[in-house]
């Protein structure tokens, strides 16, 4: 295992764990906040008691998704962390606090910053999908059925977990959308590498 792989595999991990810690945070400092029911994104939000914690959890999300594209060399990747960090870049508004304020990725803010930022996660999503489609054309041209179909799963299941289909309140269904993703970064960070598993 060379330095590069070790340090994109360990960035990944550190990227992933800060993101809940971060999370963890910033829900305990904002009065009445419920993970159950509150999205992610309010906790960075214009007008969240404390935002500097939720900017610190995109910052974290970002390292992880920089730290997968740079281990299996996916352009597809790289733009969506550039989506990612756009949306953490972009803040939702929720001038009451981060408690009950509607800043899903698929709700329809009436600001601009909340449409661009609901823009910015579903491009995130969309362009992770197309990063893990094409990997697993390279794993199956290359023989590595078990690493295609992974990759095939990791693209559809983040995907159709977006779209909200299970009965569960927003904030734990937003919650386990991320940790599908996450899974598949970890997934990816535990990719061989090589030339002939390079992603163009």
């Amino acid at each position: 295992m060379t330095h590069q792989t070790l340090l994109a595999r360990l960035a990944v991990v550190l990227g992933v764990v800060g993101f809940w810690v971060f999370a963890g945070i910033g829900a305990s400092r904002e009065p009445g906040y419920d993970p159950t029911h509150d999205y992610l994104s309010a906790l960075a939000a214009t007008g969240a008691a404390e935002p500097l914690w939720g900017l610190l959890m995109f910052a974290s999300a970002t390292l992880a998704v920089l730290a997968a594209a740079w281990h299996v060399r996916s352009v597809l990747l790289l733009a969506a962390t550039v989506a990612l960090a756009a949306g953490a870049v972009i803040r939702v508004d929720c001038p009451t606090g981060a408690a009950g304020c509607n800043a899903g990725p698929l709700v329809v803010e009436p600001s601009v910053a909340g449409q661009l930022h609901a823009a910015a996660v579903v491009g995130y999503q969309l362009l992770l999908s197309a990063a893990l489609l094409a990997l697993a054309v390279v794993d199956h041209r290359a023989g590595r059925r078990g690493w295609a179909a992974a990759a095939l799963a990791g693209a559809l299941l983040p995907l159709l977990l977006a779209l909200d289909p299970l009965p569960l309140e927003p904030g734990l269904s937003q919650r386990l959308w991320v940790v599908c993703g996450q899974v598949v970064l970890l997934m990816l960070a535990l990719r061989p590498t090589g030339r002939a598993t390079v992603a163009a």
